[in-house]
Formats: C-alpha cells, sequence, structure tokens
C-alpha cells in the first residue's frame, strides 16, 4: 500500500491503520521541501499527562526522550501541546499538584539538551487559584508559565529560521482566544513574512471531533461537538491567515487522536498524544501512543513523521 493511500485511509478511518512498535509513517506537506538548505527538525509531543508519583510512568517518558535526543536527526526543539501534567484543574490538593509541576520539571525539562516552547493544555490550568477579582492576573496559569519556560501565557519564539505562535485557547468563561490575545497575535503575524507554525492544545480545524461516537446524535439530528474541543472563531482565524499566508502549519493535541487538515494555504495536524489512552496501555479510537518529528524548512516547506511507541 502506498504511502500516499495508507494516510488517506487513516485520515478516514480515524487512525486504525496507524503503525506500531516503532515505525514511522511520513506525510509530506504540498510544497516541495527545499533542496538546498538542510531542515531545522522539532519534535511535537502533546498530551503527555505525566501522573504524580507514577515511576513506571516517568521511566516511560525518560526512556522516550533518550531516544529522540539519541536518534541520527536529534531534534533542534521540543514542542509541547499542553496537558503536560495528568491534570491540576480538579480536586487536586496544593501538595498534589506541587508535586506534578516539579516531577515534569525534573523528568522532563531537566532532561532536554536543546531549547522548548510548549502552550498551557486545559489540565495545566490551576482553575483554583483563579482570582474572580483580578481576572486580568491569569492566577491560575502561572505555576504551568513557570514549569514550562513559558514568558507569559501566549508567545512567539523563533527557531530554525521559523516562527512559532504559542497561543492560549482555554480561558475561565471558555474555550476561546481572548480579544488582548487576538489583537496581539494579529499584530504579531503582520511584522514578519518569515514562516510561521502556531501551537494550540485545542485544535483550530480538525476532523478528529467526528471520531469520538458521543458526537453522532442518530440519523437526521446530525453531529453535537462540545464547545470545549475547539475555540471560538474559527472561521474568523481562516480568515487572518488567508490574509497572512506565511503560516503553514498548526498543531494541536487535546483529542488524543490524530488527524491532518489542508485548507487554503494552512495545514492542521492534530498530534495524538504521548500518553496514548491516558497511559492505559491501549490505543484511543485506532490511535497509539505517538509523537511527530518536523522537518521545516527555511522557504516554508515541511514535512512530518509519526512516531508510534509504547
Amino acid at each position: 500500500m502506498s504511502l500516499l493511500r495508507r494516510s488517506f485511509l487513516q485520515t478516514l478511518f480515524g487512525g486504525s491503520l496507524a503503525m506500531t512498535g516503532g515505525i514511522a509513517l511520513a506525510e509530506e506537506s504540498n510544497s516541495t521541501a527545499s533542496t538546498t538548505d538542510r531542515p531545522f527538525t522539532a519534535a511535537f509531543l502533546t498530551d503527555t499527562h505525566q501522573p504524580a508519583g507514577n515511576g513506571e510512568v516517568m521511566k516511560k517518558v525518560e526512556r522516550l526522550l533518550t531516544e529522540i535526543q539519541s536518534r541520527e536527526e536529534a531534534p533542534g526543539l521540543f514542542v509541547f501541546g499542553g496537558d503536560n501534567v495528568m491534570a491540576v484543574d480538579g480536586g487536586q490538593s496544593d501538595q498534589q499538584t506541587d508535586v506534578q509541576f516539579q516531577q515534569w520539571k525534573e523528568n522532563v525539562i531537566d532532561r532536554l539538551m536543546v531549547p522548548s516552547v510548549s502552550c498551557i493544555g486545559n489540565h495545566d490550568i490551576r482553575w483554583k487559584d483563579h482570582a474572580k477579582d483580578q481576572p486580568e492576573s491569569y492566577q491560575e496559569k502561572k505555576r504551568a508559565v513557570e514549569t514550562f519556560g513559558m514568558p507569559s501565557r501566549y508567545y512567539a519564539a523563533e527557531h530554525g529560521g521559523w516562527q512559532f505562535f504559542l497561543l492560549d485557547t482555554f480561558q475561565y468563561q471558555g474555550c476561546e482566544i481572548d480579544e488582548a490575545q487576538w489583537k496581539w497575535f494579529e499584530e504579531e503575524l503582520a511584522k514578519s513574512d518569515k514562516p510561521a507554525c502556531v501551537v494550540t492544545h485545542a485544535p483550530l480545524m480538525s476532523v478528529t471531533h467526528f471520531y469520538e461516537p458521543s458526537t453522532d446524535k442518530g440519523l437526521g439530528k446530525g453531529y453535537v461537538v462540545p464547545s470545549g474541543w475547539s475555540p471560538q472563531r474559527l472561521a474568523d482565524l481562516r480568515t487572518l491567515f488567508r490574509k497572512h499566508p506565511r503560516v503553514k502549519l498548526c498543531l494541536s493535541g487535546h483529542m488524543h487522536t490524530v488527524d491532518r487538515v489542508d485548507v487554503d494555504d494552512t495545514t492542521y495536524i492534530c498530534g495524538g498524544a504521548v500518553s496514548g489512552n491516558w497511559w492505559g496501555g491501549k490505543e484511543y479510537l485506532g490511535c497509539p501512543a505517538c509523537w511527530i518529528e518536523l522537518k521545516l524548512y527555511p522557504d516554508g516547506s515541511w514535512s512530518h513523521e509519526r512516531h508510534a511507541w509504547s
């Protein structure tokens, strides 16, 4: 079976043909990769959900990082798609919360030999810390920002000739890109013509929502997608990216499944989950635990290769 045929079937059937045992599937971008310049390699890991005090899982994460950094073409950047820790957004105690963030720093950040960037996932947010009388302080995200090495809850960074935009898609009032962030993003996009990669936890465009049986309400009743699965104003985002076609790639997580959606000049990839079925030992809706290797070229072309692991 050809790679193109396999890629099509994966998208159609929700990843049921995904390869396991460390075998990778290469999927090229629509444009031709530059042959005159070497690509910049980055590793995209999302939804690691590293739990506190679980030595077995921590050893697995450590092994994965070692394997990635030992590759012949080791990445020059790690990109984390959020939900890095198991969960601090519920009834976890202060001690449980502190341990999860501390162990992420010790077991992941401190082991990296190259820079990393990260966005914030919904399970990285300590809603107990939200200050209703001072919502603009975003205290609920402070621990994640500090632990993940982020300059702020949303920001831009340049690596390998590309500009990365790490956006914040989960707010106290719901899943959205708030007005201040939106204004900043619009202004920043207009300042450069470098190829850009946007990283969000919730997918900006995705068909993974329809993998979930719960969205299918039955014959004639259509599909109902929960509001927390993608941020509001997606039509406006499409308009913005058409105005700034330098946005070549958008990466996301959240759904624990994999897809690729091409709209206009932008490709949207939902990157599955390092934790797979939340460390349950099985695939989630046909998608095994995985991470994504990116090859980014100065001319804005790119390719990605999905690596299943266990």
